[in-house]
Order: structure tokens, then C-alpha cells, then sequence
């Protein structure tokens, strides 16, 4: 069963990989710096889920980490860039917002730290 779920992952980020490939090259560059974290993220699953399949745990969590890194960038980038928009655009509304999903975050690390 495990086998199963690992191989259908594979195919739906092997395809996510594939359409972002063909998407980021008909962007701009502010398109690509948006699309790049997904790419990394789509890349990373496969990876994962490859070397899982070929009972290579060390390299497997290496892509786990990958993947990881990649995300909370995306997440973290977010929020710089969300906070600096409602300060430069005083709207303030927006703050209330990211003050939640960095309660989330923090929530999250207090959960894997232990």
C-alpha cells in the first residue's frame, strides 16, 4: 500500500514538474522567481518518493529536507513581502493576517522540534 501512494505521488509531481517546466519559460522574470519554490517542491517529492521506492531512507530524507527548505522559503518570502506591501500601502488589515499564519509557523516548529 505504501508502494502504491508513493508511486501515484511520483506521477502527479512528475507531472506538476513537466507543466511548471513548460510554464516558467513563457514568463517574465518575476513569473519564474513566483514559480521556481513549486518547481524545487515538485522536484523534491519526486525525489523523495524515487528513493523511498528504492529503499534509499538517507537520500530519501535528504529530498524530504529539500523540499522543506523550498516550502517555508516560499511561505517566509510571503510574508516579508505581504508585510512590506501593508506598511507601504497602509493596510494594516493585511498585518492581522500575517500575524496568523506565522502563529501557524510557529505552531508547526513546536510540534517537529520535539
Amino acid at each position: 500500500m505504501k508502494k502504491i501512494y508513493a508511486v501515484r505521488q511520483m506521477i502527479v509531481s512528475l507531472i506538476v514538474f513537466l507543466f511548471l517546466i513548460g510554464v516558467i519559460f513563457k514568463n517574465q522574470l518575476m513569473g519564474k522567481i513566483i514559480i521556481s519554490p513549486f518547481l524545487v517542491c515538485s522536484f523534491a517529492v519526486f525525489g523523495e518518493n524515487l528513493f523511498l521506492l528504492l529503499n534509499k531512507e538517507k537520500i530519501s530524507i535528504i529530498f524530504k529536507y529539500i523540499f522543506r527548505i523550498s516550502f517555508f522559503t516560499y511561505v517566509f518570502g510571503f510574508l516579508i513581502y505581504t508585510t512590506y506591501y501593508a506598511l507601504a500601502n497602509k493596510t494594516y488589515w493585511l498585518l492581522l493576517i500575517v500575524a496568523l499564519f506565522v502563529l501557524v509557523i510557529i505552531n508547526f516548529f513546536k510540534k517537529y522540534k520535539k
